[in-house]
């Protein structure tokens, strides 16, 4: 199993996982965001787990969704 996240500074990262354990064992930057300003986000570099981890300043904003007309949709 793989899919690919994106990061707080804007990069995205391709994760894959075991398909038995779902253990992780590749995560590396597929694209590095055009506001990153870490120097070691390179395209194909790999990313330790820390690094994926969300900044404890960052402030979530929370997103609503309705699901009263098919699909989710956004206020």
């Amino acid at each position: 199993m793989s899919y690919t996240l994106v990061l707080q500074c804007g990069c995205i990262v391709y994760v894959a996982c075991h398909p038995d354990t779902s253990v992780t064992h590749k995560r590396v930057i597929e694209t590095r965001g055009s506001s990153c300003l870490t120097r070691s986000h390179q395209r194909g570099h790999r990313l330790w787990l820390w690094e994926m981890l969300p900044d404890p300043r960052h402030a979530a904003i929370p997103e609503f969704v309705t699901y009263e007309t098919g699909p989710i949709s956004a206020p």
